[in-house]
């Protein structure tokens, strides 16, 4: 997949809804008559795309900070499990999830 991280997915989203918005109020141009009806359609997609553009800056901003063991570099995590936004390595927060360190007498 070419995005990482749900961040970054919820964002793609969000900018998808933006041109299905601009592409509907295009389509009022074919039909003269319904024209106020794809227009108003039109800004219910861009007004969502806004709405979750908030929503993502406001759980951007209270999501935890990690470095990355992969790439070394920092990346926000979203929930318990999340990608890197940069090298799509899996991380997560919770412990059940670290690999074993066993360390062997040699």
């Amino acid at each position: 997949m070419l995005i990482s991280g749900k961040l970054n997915k919820i964002r793609t989203f969000a900018l998808l809804l933006i041109f299905v918005g601009v592409g509907v109020m295009y389509i009022g141009f074919l039909w003269k008559s319904l024209m106020a009806l794809f227009f108003i359609l039109g800004m219910l997609f861009v007004l969502a795309s806004v709405a979750i553009y908030f929503w993502i800056g406001i759980l951007s901003t209270h999501s935890i900070r990690v470095h990355c063991p992969a790439c070394g570099k920092v990346t926000k995590v979203l929930g318990k499990k999340d990608e890197c936004m940069y090298c799509k390595a899996i991380l997560s927060l919770d412990p059940k999830d670290a690999p074993n360190q066993t360390k062997e007498n040699t």
